[in-house]
């Protein structure tokens, strides 16, 4: 259940005395949009589950990190929360990374040649993450972080360590695998 300001600064501060009461509170406030956000990054509910542990043992280790100002609004904390799970779920990409190539392509194709996907057909919120999920994890990375959680080509670039050309090429093909899936269920559906 979500907590007024005051609430959840008392929280916050309990926390940072590292009070396990108060981080489970505070863990059960917020487990459910952490988990939908690890999803995206994920290929598996189970590796969600555990990025989302991993997560939050991050952000209790960094919380004595996080600054209270007077003008405290619940949003700051979420805000960071978020920013922390994020960071979280690149780190485990980073590890993993070489086990995966990172695609790359001399040439990049601008977005104007990236035909919009229109549809009269209503996809799922199951739909939709199960095609993220199943896109390859650098081009599924690129893609969250650009189109879900609104970071510039160049802080991807800088992030990832990429240049903002394959950031752009791997945000390209990863739209074009979304859409060959999309058109796939709908097509499924249609039959």
């Amino acid at each position: 259940m979500k907590k007024n300001e005051r609430e959840l600064l008392d929280l916050i501060n309990l926390c940072k005395r590292n009070d396990s009461m108060a981080q489970k509170e505070l863990f059960n406030c917020y487990k459910n949009q952490m988990f939908a956000l690890c999803l995206r990054y994920s290929n598996s509910s189970s590796e969600a589950e555990d990025m989302l542990m991993q997560g939050w043992l991050r952000v209790f280790s960094k919380i004595g990190y996080f600054e209270v100002t007077n003008e405290f609004k619940n949003y700051h904390f979420e805000s960071w929360l978020q920013k922390v799970i994020i960071n979280n779920a690149i780190n485990t990409y980073r590890l993993n990374k070489k086990y995966n190539s990172l695609i790359e392509f001399e040439e990049v194709v601008e977005k104007k040649d990236f035909e919009l996907f229109e549809s009269e057909y209503t996809f799922s919120e199951e739909e939709l993450l199960s095609c993220v999920q199943s896109l390859p994890n650098a081009l599924r990375v690129v893609f969250n972080l650009c189109a879900i959680d609104q970071y510039s080509n160049k802080d991807i670039s800088e992030i990832l360590n990429m240049s903002q050309n394959s950031v752009k090429s791997n945000l390209y093909k990863a739209r074009q695998l979304l859409k060959k899936k999309l058109e796939q269920i709908e097509k499924s559906k249609n039959e």
